[in-house]
């Protein structure tokens, strides 16, 4: 399948080009992670930075077009006319799914006539986490994935937000945001095994969209999927042992993902949809608790929830550290690759949350 080039604008980059040659071993370009294709001609469409990573991997020959381009904030993405354009015509499309993350492409979507794969309609409603405001509502529970009693109180916690939570906190195993992101928590990258179900579908999808070039996809699909397996053994390395606290102050709730399988929540200065920052008041119980819970460190983005995580490490006296929720990222750190960043969020984790 063929089909007319992107305007230059929606051309951000070809993403194989970062992340191949010299990178090392378990990197986005290691030495047998993909084969070559006869893709040259296929054009790509990513919402956000994991899925181009993913496509790039895949059809390292396609042209990968990234919505978010320049690391623009992927939240409630606004697209332009070129861009809809370039969704309306690629050969294949991989987009976070209907969940009310990215409305514009989310609208755009029904008009793309190639191969689109849908990531939360990959992972199924059972390991999709749901957006919430409210870190303790299901602390004890230690759960890796939302449950139907989470789903059916979405309603009426999400009443129950404005000034109203008793705790303040921010943890997306819940559902206080569920008219704000449709329910779901979209940074469903942080879990690799999810991701390699992912990349699997895609692989689907690039065979489909250039069969004679089928197998070559599929196999770099496995490839994928076997790097995203030995990721999700790291994390378990870093996560799973012993730590001396179960919860961590971060400035943005986006990673319920890479905590809940671990037992550990986060409790966060802004929400899952990156709006609605701490008050003043929420802000000075955050620093109460660091203090009580004796907390060394606070993790904080460039941009989400920034401020208010700089107060009360400030406040606090005590470390900040920096984190990237990766839906967006820099051309240093696309060169890194993927699992690569990942494993380097779980590390600050590991610091913050004292795990052995």
């Amino acid at each position: 399948m063929c089909r007319r080039l992107l305007p230059p604008l929606v051309v951000l980059f070809l993403l194989a080009t970062a992340c191949g040659g010299e990178a090392t071993p378990g990197s986005a370009g290691s030495p047998g992670a993909v084969d070559a294709t006869g893709g040259g001609d296929l054009q790509t469409v990513a919402a956000v930075y994991p899925l181009a990573w993913v496509a790039g991997q895949i059809a390292p020959d396609a042209e990968v077009n990234l919505l978010n381009e320049g690391g623009q904030e992927a939240h409630d993405l606004d697209i332009s006319p070129p861009q809809r354009a370039a969704i309306e015509t690629a050969d294949v499309v991989l987009y976070m799914g209907d969940i009310d993350y990215q409305p514009q492409v989310e609208d755009a979507i029904p008009a793309a006539p190639g191969e689109v794969v849908s990531a939360a309609e990959v992972a199924g409603d059972d390991a999709l986490l749901a957006a919430s405001a409210d870190a303790h509502a299901h602390e004890d529970e230690g759960e890796a994935h939302t449950d139907d009693e989470a789903d059916a109180h979405a309603d009426e916690e999400a009443d129950a937000h404005d000034g109203e939570e008793s705790e303040g906190h921010a943890d997306e195993g819940t559902d206080d945001h569920a008219d704000e992101e449709g329910g779901v928590d979209p940074h469903l990258w942080f879990d690799p095994a999810i991701l390699a179900e992912v990349a699997v579908a895609a692989g689907e999808a690039f065979a489909a969209a250039d069969p004679d070039n089928a197998e070559a996809y599929q196999q770099n699909a496995a490839a994928v999927s076997e790097q995203l397996t030995g990721l999700g053994d790291d994390l378990d390395d870093l996560l799973g042992g012993d730590c001396a606290f179960d919860e961590a102050i971060v400035s943005h709730a986006a990673y319920a993902y890479l905590l809940q399988p671990y037992g550990k929540t986060q409790h966060a200065v802004t929400n899952v949809s990156a709006e609605g920052d701490a008050s003043a008041g929420e802000l000075a119980e955050i620093v109460g608790e660091i203090r009580e819970e004796g907390f060394t460190h606070v993790l904080a983005e460039p941009v989400e929830g920034r401020e208010g995580a700089e107060a009360v490490a400030n406040e606090a006296g005590v470390e900040l550290l920096e984190i990237s929720p990766l839906d967006a990222v820099t051309e240093e750190q696309a060169a890194a690759g993927l699992p690569d960043l990942v494993r380097a969020q779980a590390e600050a984790f590991a610091t913050a949350l004292g795990c052995a």
